[in-house]
């Protein structure tokens, strides 16, 4: 009858509003004759609504995102879930554990939260915090090739001396200068701990103190 009609037709509605792409619910694909005679209000009011199907398409891809990787169903990543998160986005190759926890603490600095895990709010966070390391990563591996002679994996009071050396055009920083940023650069993230020297995630928030 009507009733089942009705039904199917409001069935079909929802169905294409969901699937819509935001920029055309936000009407912003206008007549290029008539954008330029929309009043400031009626502008605003669609910047406003292309933002609201933004947030909706960011958060259905998270939930899709931590569907897939919350393996323990906590609603939460933890270090193994992130990894696998980021490999994923490195393309098949697996962070090192060191990279895995300096996401993790890189993105808990900014956005909050203790513990050995991220929130659903917290993965395109910590997405962002990967791929601006990758991007400085070919750096810091040649600068760790040059400079970490005993490859300890980290450099050491003389290896960064060096390095900020060859940074200064070869004018070798005082040593009190070295020590500082070696202090504030060691384990400046919260639950990150003191090694003694520089690794590879905190080399660019060293040079950048300096």
């Amino acid at each position: 009858g009507w009733s089942r009609v009705a039904a199917q037709i409001l069935k079909m509605s929802t169905m294409l509003a969901c699937n819509l792409p935001g920029q055309l619910h936000a009407g912003l694909v206008a007549h290029p004759k008539r954008s330029r005679t929309l009043s400031a209000k009626r502008h605003e009011a669609l910047l406003a609504r292309s933002r609201f199907w933004r947030e909706v398409q960011r958060e259905k891809k998270m939930e899709t995102l931590m569907a897939k990787y919350d393996k323990s169903k906590t609603g939460n990543l933890n270090m193994q879930e992130l990894g696998d998160f980021l490999q994923d986005a490195a393309k098949g190759v697996r962070p090192s554990d060191e990279e895995i926890n300096f996401v993790m603490r890189s993105t808990q600095s900014k956005d909050g939260g203790v513990g050995d895990a991220i929130t659903k709010s917290q993965i395109m966070i910590a997405l962002d915090v990967w791929r601006h390391y990758e991007k400085t990563k070919p750096e810091i591996e040649t600068y760790f090739k040059k400079y970490d002679t005993n490859n300890s994996g980290m450099l050491e009071f003389d290896q960064l001396k060096n390095l900020l050396t060859e940074l200064n055009d070869g004018i070798p920083p005082p040593d009190d200068e070295v020590r500082w940023i070696e202090s504030n650069a060691d384990g400046s993230l919260k639950g990150v701990q003191k090694t003694g020297g520089i690794n590879k995630t905190e080399l660019m928030g060293a040079i950048a103190l300096w």
